[in-house]
Protein backbone atom coordinates (compact mmCIF):
# COMPACT_ATOMS: atom_id res chain seq x y z
CA UNK A 1 0.00 0.00 0.00
CA UNK A 2 1.47 3.63 -1.44
CA UNK A 3 2.10 6.12 1.58
CA UNK A 4 0.80 9.45 1.49
CA UNK A 5 2.72 12.57 2.42
CA UNK A 6 -0.29 14.61 4.72
CA UNK A 7 -0.36 18.15 5.88
CA UNK A 8 -1.95 18.35 8.89
CA UNK A 9 -1.32 22.56 9.98
CA UNK A 10 -4.73 22.71 9.44
CA UNK A 11 -6.10 20.14 11.14
CA UNK A 12 -9.37 20.63 13.94
CA UNK A 13 -7.94 20.57 17.70
CA UNK A 14 -8.81 18.50 20.25
CA UNK A 15 -12.02 20.56 20.92
CA UNK A 16 -13.13 21.12 17.34
CA UNK A 17 -15.68 19.78 15.40
CA UNK A 18 -17.63 16.81 16.16
CA UNK A 19 -16.41 14.28 18.98
CA UNK A 20 -19.79 11.72 17.55
CA UNK A 21 -17.66 8.05 15.99
CA UNK A 22 -19.04 7.10 12.89
CA UNK A 23 -20.33 3.93 11.35
CA UNK A 24 -18.40 2.75 8.00
CA UNK A 25 -19.94 2.62 5.20
CA UNK A 26 -19.29 5.33 2.95
CA UNK A 27 -16.32 7.48 1.57
CA UNK A 28 -18.27 10.79 0.06
CA UNK A 29 -16.26 13.08 -2.69
CA UNK A 30 -16.75 16.44 -3.09
CA UNK A 31 -15.37 19.31 -4.83
CA UNK A 32 -14.66 22.39 -3.45
CA UNK A 33 -16.46 25.21 -6.31
CA UNK A 34 -13.13 26.93 -5.92
CA UNK A 35 -9.33 27.52 -6.36
CA UNK A 36 -6.91 25.75 -4.59
CA UNK A 37 -6.74 23.62 -1.55
CA UNK A 38 -4.58 25.16 0.69
CA UNK A 39 -7.41 28.32 1.16
CA UNK A 40 -9.88 25.77 1.32
CA UNK A 41 -8.35 23.73 4.15
CA UNK A 42 -7.91 27.12 6.05
CA UNK A 43 -11.20 28.30 6.00
CA UNK A 44 -12.93 25.13 7.42
CA UNK A 45 -10.39 25.04 9.88
CA UNK A 46 -11.37 28.73 10.89
CA UNK A 47 -15.33 28.54 10.35
CA UNK A 48 -16.06 25.41 11.10
CA UNK A 49 -18.04 26.74 13.93
CA UNK A 50 -19.77 29.48 12.32
CA UNK A 51 -20.32 27.44 8.87
CA UNK A 52 -20.77 24.36 10.16
CA UNK A 53 -19.24 22.64 7.40
CA UNK A 54 -15.89 21.09 6.91
CA UNK A 55 -14.73 17.54 5.81
CA UNK A 56 -11.48 15.31 6.67
CA UNK A 57 -9.46 16.17 3.61
CA UNK A 58 -9.08 18.58 1.12
CA UNK A 59 -6.80 17.62 -2.05
CA UNK A 60 -5.18 20.03 -4.71
CA UNK A 61 -2.30 22.42 -5.36
CA UNK A 62 -0.76 19.86 -7.34
CA UNK A 63 -1.95 16.37 -5.64
CA UNK A 64 -1.25 17.61 -1.77
CA UNK A 65 -3.52 16.33 0.94
CA UNK A 66 -4.67 18.51 3.65
CA UNK A 67 -6.25 17.47 6.70
CA UNK A 68 -8.73 19.05 8.49
CA UNK A 69 -11.09 16.63 10.22
CA UNK A 70 -10.04 13.23 11.87
CA UNK A 71 -10.74 9.78 10.54
CA UNK A 72 -13.34 8.01 11.75
CA UNK A 73 -15.59 11.43 13.37
CA UNK A 74 -18.24 12.94 12.00
CA UNK A 75 -17.78 15.78 9.38
CA UNK A 76 -19.99 17.77 8.44
CA UNK A 77 -20.57 17.81 4.56
CA UNK A 78 -23.38 15.87 3.60
CA UNK A 79 -26.40 16.06 5.52
CA UNK A 80 -27.00 14.06 8.75
CA UNK A 81 -27.38 10.00 7.25
CA UNK A 82 -24.60 10.43 5.16
CA UNK A 83 -22.38 12.38 7.71
CA UNK A 84 -23.17 9.67 10.64
CA UNK A 85 -22.30 6.73 7.96
CA UNK A 86 -18.94 8.35 6.33
CA UNK A 87 -15.28 8.12 8.49
CA UNK A 88 -13.95 10.06 5.58
CA UNK A 89 -15.41 12.81 3.57
CA UNK A 90 -12.80 14.21 0.60
CA UNK A 91 -12.68 17.64 -1.66
CA UNK A 92 -11.14 18.29 -4.89
CA UNK A 93 -10.14 22.12 -5.17
CA UNK A 94 -10.67 23.25 -8.33
CA UNK A 95 -7.72 24.51 -11.10
CA UNK A 96 -7.43 26.09 -14.09
CA UNK A 97 -4.04 24.21 -15.08
CA UNK A 98 -4.00 21.09 -16.73
CA UNK A 99 -0.94 19.69 -15.23
CA UNK A 100 -1.94 20.42 -11.49
CA UNK A 101 -5.24 18.94 -12.31
CA UNK A 102 -3.98 15.26 -13.44
CA UNK A 103 -1.51 15.32 -9.91
CA UNK A 104 -4.89 16.58 -7.96
CA UNK A 105 -6.99 13.87 -9.69
CA UNK A 106 -4.36 10.84 -9.39
CA UNK A 107 -4.12 11.44 -5.71
CA UNK A 108 -8.42 11.99 -5.10
CA UNK A 109 -8.86 8.73 -6.58
CA UNK A 110 -6.36 6.84 -5.34
CA UNK A 111 -6.92 8.72 -1.98
CA UNK A 112 -10.38 7.60 -1.43
CA UNK A 113 -9.41 3.81 -2.46
CA UNK A 114 -6.68 4.04 0.38
CA UNK A 115 -9.31 5.19 2.85
CA UNK A 116 -11.84 3.12 1.56
CA UNK A 117 -9.78 -0.03 2.10
CA UNK A 118 -8.36 1.16 5.47
CA UNK A 119 -12.22 0.88 6.71
CA UNK A 120 -13.75 -2.16 5.09
CA UNK A 121 -15.55 -0.48 2.40
CA UNK A 122 -15.22 -1.41 -1.38
CA UNK A 123 -13.82 0.46 -3.93
CA UNK A 124 -17.04 0.82 -5.84
CA UNK A 125 -18.37 4.42 -6.98
CA UNK A 126 -22.29 5.08 -6.52
CA UNK A 127 -23.89 1.97 -6.78
CA UNK A 128 -26.87 0.71 -4.09
CA UNK A 129 -28.99 2.55 -1.73
CA UNK A 130 -28.65 4.05 1.30
CA UNK A 131 -27.49 0.96 3.56
CA UNK A 132 -25.21 -0.31 0.49
CA UNK A 133 -21.44 0.47 1.55
CA UNK A 134 -19.11 1.72 -0.85
CA UNK A 135 -17.96 5.17 -2.24
CA UNK A 136 -20.30 7.79 -2.72
CA UNK A 137 -20.36 11.20 -4.22
CA UNK A 138 -21.97 14.17 -3.09
CA UNK A 139 -24.46 13.65 -6.08
CA UNK A 140 -25.33 10.36 -5.02
CA UNK A 141 -25.95 11.38 -1.97
CA UNK A 142 -28.20 14.12 -3.40
CA UNK A 143 -29.98 11.69 -5.27
CA UNK A 144 -30.48 8.41 -2.58
CA UNK A 145 -30.51 10.15 1.24
CA UNK A 146 -30.99 14.10 1.00
CA UNK A 147 -29.69 17.43 -0.35
CA UNK A 148 -29.21 19.18 -4.26
CA UNK A 149 -25.81 18.61 -4.55
CA UNK A 150 -23.83 17.65 -7.81
CA UNK A 151 -21.07 17.46 -7.22
CA UNK A 152 -17.99 16.24 -8.01
CA UNK A 153 -18.58 15.42 -11.85
CA UNK A 154 -21.20 17.10 -12.93
CA UNK A 155 -20.13 20.37 -11.35
CA UNK A 156 -16.36 20.06 -11.87
CA UNK A 157 -15.17 16.92 -13.37
CA UNK A 158 -16.83 16.86 -16.58
CA UNK A 159 -17.47 19.97 -17.36
CA UNK A 160 -14.04 21.30 -16.62
CA UNK A 161 -12.06 18.21 -17.56
CA UNK A 162 -14.23 15.58 -19.26
CA UNK A 163 -14.04 13.11 -16.60
CA UNK A 164 -17.49 11.21 -16.73
CA UNK A 165 -19.18 9.47 -14.01
CA UNK A 166 -18.19 6.02 -15.49
CA UNK A 167 -14.22 7.45 -16.35
CA UNK A 168 -14.50 8.00 -12.09
CA UNK A 169 -15.75 4.62 -11.44
CA UNK A 170 -13.65 2.68 -13.64
CA UNK A 171 -10.20 4.68 -12.03
CA UNK A 172 -12.28 4.17 -8.42
CA UNK A 173 -12.62 0.19 -9.25
CA UNK A 174 -8.78 0.33 -10.31
CA UNK A 175 -6.52 2.88 -8.90
CA UNK A 176 -4.69 5.31 -11.26
CA UNK A 177 -2.24 3.08 -12.97
CA UNK A 178 -3.93 -0.22 -11.86
CA UNK A 179 -2.10 0.92 -8.08
CA UNK A 180 -4.13 0.53 -5.00
CA UNK A 181 -2.49 3.92 -3.55
CA UNK A 182 -1.15 7.22 -4.31
CA UNK A 183 0.77 6.96 -7.56
CA UNK A 184 2.42 9.89 -8.87
CA UNK A 185 2.26 10.03 -12.32
CA UNK A 186 0.60 8.76 -15.39
CA UNK A 187 -2.98 8.12 -16.45
CA UNK A 188 -5.46 5.86 -15.71
CA UNK A 189 -6.86 3.62 -18.71
CA UNK A 190 -10.23 4.12 -20.56
CA UNK A 191 -12.71 1.85 -20.04
CA UNK A 192 -13.70 -0.25 -23.13
CA UNK A 193 -17.03 1.25 -24.30
CA UNK A 194 -19.99 -0.78 -24.23
CA UNK A 195 -21.81 -1.96 -27.14
CA UNK A 196 -24.84 0.51 -27.78
CA UNK A 197 -28.61 -1.18 -27.54
CA UNK A 198 -27.03 -4.43 -26.17
CA UNK A 199 -28.31 -5.44 -22.81
CA UNK A 200 -27.43 -8.69 -21.19
CA UNK A 201 -29.77 -10.55 -19.28
CA UNK A 202 -28.61 -11.03 -15.06
CA UNK A 203 -30.41 -12.09 -12.11
CA UNK A 204 -32.92 -14.17 -13.77
CA UNK A 205 -33.80 -17.35 -12.53
CA UNK A 206 -31.50 -20.59 -13.19
CA UNK A 207 -34.09 -21.75 -15.86
CA UNK A 208 -34.08 -18.48 -17.82
CA UNK A 209 -36.36 -15.82 -17.76
CA UNK A 210 -40.00 -15.74 -20.06
CA UNK A 211 -39.64 -13.54 -23.04
CA UNK A 212 -43.14 -11.94 -24.19
CA UNK A 213 -45.28 -10.68 -27.05
CA UNK A 214 -46.54 -6.88 -27.44
CA UNK A 215 -49.70 -8.20 -25.94
CA UNK A 216 -48.65 -9.23 -22.80
CA UNK A 217 -48.16 -13.01 -23.18
CA UNK A 218 -45.13 -14.96 -22.34
CA UNK A 219 -43.79 -16.42 -25.76
CA UNK A 220 -43.45 -20.35 -24.83
CA UNK A 221 -40.24 -21.89 -24.29
CA UNK A 222 -38.57 -18.31 -24.25
CA UNK A 223 -36.97 -19.16 -21.18
CA UNK A 224 -34.80 -21.77 -22.59
CA UNK A 225 -33.23 -18.49 -24.61
CA UNK A 226 -32.35 -16.08 -22.18
CA UNK A 227 -30.70 -17.13 -19.80
CA UNK A 228 -28.30 -15.73 -17.60
CA UNK A 229 -25.41 -13.82 -19.45
CA UNK A 230 -26.54 -14.17 -23.16
CA UNK A 231 -26.55 -10.46 -24.50
CA UNK A 232 -29.14 -9.06 -26.70
CA UNK A 233 -29.42 -6.77 -29.28
CA UNK A 234 -32.26 -4.54 -28.54
CA UNK A 235 -34.69 -2.28 -31.00
CA UNK A 236 -36.17 0.13 -28.27
CA UNK A 237 -37.98 -0.08 -25.05
CA UNK A 238 -42.21 -0.98 -25.02
CA UNK A 239 -44.33 -0.65 -22.01
CA UNK A 240 -45.65 -4.25 -21.37
CA UNK A 241 -47.67 -5.16 -18.16
CA UNK A 242 -46.88 -1.51 -17.38
CA UNK A 243 -42.67 -3.03 -17.34
CA UNK A 244 -40.61 -1.30 -19.75
CA UNK A 245 -38.93 -4.85 -21.78
CA UNK A 246 -36.44 -4.53 -24.20
CA UNK A 247 -37.62 -5.45 -28.32
CA UNK A 248 -34.93 -8.35 -28.93
CA UNK A 249 -36.80 -9.91 -31.99
CA UNK A 250 -40.35 -9.38 -34.38
CA UNK A 251 -42.54 -9.52 -31.57
CA UNK A 252 -40.61 -10.79 -28.42
CA UNK A 253 -39.08 -8.66 -25.12
CA UNK A 254 -37.72 -8.96 -22.08
CA UNK A 255 -37.99 -7.22 -18.94
CA UNK A 256 -35.63 -4.67 -18.29
CA UNK A 257 -35.66 -5.97 -14.37
CA UNK A 258 -33.58 -9.12 -15.76
CA UNK A 259 -30.88 -7.42 -17.07
CA UNK A 260 -27.91 -5.27 -16.48
CA UNK A 261 -29.94 -1.99 -16.85
CA UNK A 262 -31.98 -3.17 -13.93
CA UNK A 263 -32.54 -0.37 -11.42
CA UNK A 264 -30.76 2.58 -13.68
CA UNK A 265 -30.03 4.05 -17.06
CA UNK A 266 -26.70 4.49 -19.38
CA UNK A 267 -26.80 7.67 -21.73
CA UNK A 268 -26.41 6.13 -25.35
CA UNK A 269 -26.17 9.69 -27.02
CA UNK A 270 -22.77 10.95 -28.20
CA UNK A 271 -23.30 14.77 -27.29
CA UNK A 272 -25.36 14.16 -23.85
CA UNK A 273 -29.51 14.04 -23.85
CA UNK A 274 -31.28 16.92 -22.20
CA UNK A 275 -33.65 16.06 -19.16
CA UNK A 276 -37.62 16.64 -19.14
CA UNK A 277 -39.71 17.92 -16.34
CA UNK A 278 -43.11 15.69 -16.09
CA UNK A 279 -44.66 18.32 -18.01
CA UNK A 280 -42.51 17.98 -20.73
CA UNK A 281 -40.42 20.73 -20.82
CA UNK A 282 -36.71 20.60 -22.14
CA UNK A 283 -34.61 21.20 -19.09
CA UNK A 284 -31.79 23.96 -20.07
CA UNK A 285 -27.98 22.69 -19.88
CA UNK A 286 -28.73 18.99 -18.92
CA UNK A 287 -26.53 17.82 -21.62
CA UNK A 288 -23.83 18.45 -19.94
CA UNK A 289 -25.45 16.23 -16.78
CA UNK A 290 -26.54 13.47 -18.70
CA UNK A 291 -23.57 12.75 -20.78
CA UNK A 292 -22.64 9.92 -23.14
CA UNK A 293 -22.26 6.36 -21.47
CA UNK A 294 -22.80 8.13 -17.61
CA UNK A 295 -25.06 5.66 -15.33
CA UNK A 296 -28.12 6.63 -13.36
CA UNK A 297 -30.44 5.35 -11.00
CA UNK A 298 -33.88 4.82 -12.14
CA UNK A 299 -36.91 2.59 -10.57
CA UNK A 300 -37.48 0.31 -13.01
CA UNK A 301 -40.79 1.54 -11.98
CA UNK A 302 -40.53 4.78 -12.76
CA UNK A 303 -41.49 5.26 -16.39
CA UNK A 304 -43.67 8.05 -17.62
CA UNK A 305 -45.33 8.55 -21.06
CA UNK A 306 -44.51 12.09 -21.57
CA UNK A 307 -45.98 13.58 -25.34
CA UNK A 308 -46.23 9.87 -26.76
CA UNK A 309 -42.52 9.17 -25.61
CA UNK A 310 -41.27 6.83 -23.17
CA UNK A 311 -39.27 8.63 -20.44
CA UNK A 312 -36.94 6.70 -17.22
CA UNK A 313 -37.57 9.24 -13.97
CA UNK A 314 -33.64 10.26 -12.61
CA UNK A 315 -34.77 12.89 -10.16
CA UNK A 316 -37.77 13.82 -8.52
CA UNK A 317 -38.69 16.06 -11.33
CA UNK A 318 -36.37 15.15 -14.02
CA UNK A 319 -36.66 12.10 -16.81
CA UNK A 320 -35.03 10.89 -19.75
CA UNK A 321 -35.81 9.38 -23.15
CA UNK A 322 -35.75 5.85 -22.98
CA UNK A 323 -34.46 6.09 -26.94
CA UNK A 324 -31.39 7.57 -25.54
CA UNK A 325 -30.52 5.37 -23.26
CA UNK A 326 -28.80 1.78 -23.61
CA UNK A 327 -31.23 -0.91 -25.28
CA UNK A 328 -33.02 2.15 -26.01
CA UNK A 329 -32.87 2.10 -29.86
CA UNK A 330 -30.87 4.86 -30.80
CA UNK A 331 -27.77 3.76 -33.02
Amino acid sequence: MAQFNINTQYALGANEGSSQRTNNMFIILHETTNVGAANNAIYFKNNWSTTQTYVQYVIGDGGKIYQVGSDGYVAWGAGSYANANSPVQIELARTNDKATFQKDYETFVNFARYKAQQFGIPCTLDTGGKYDKGIKTHYWVSQNIWGSHIDPVQSYLYPKWGITQEQLAHDIAYGINGTSGGSTGGSSTKPSTPARNVVTVKNGPSTGIAGWNSKGEIVAGSNTTFVNGSSWQSAGIKIINGLPMYKVATDEYIPKKYTDQAGIITINAIKGIVAYDGNGNSISGTERTFTDFSKWQSPDSGVKVINGTIYFQVATNEYISAFYTIGGGNK
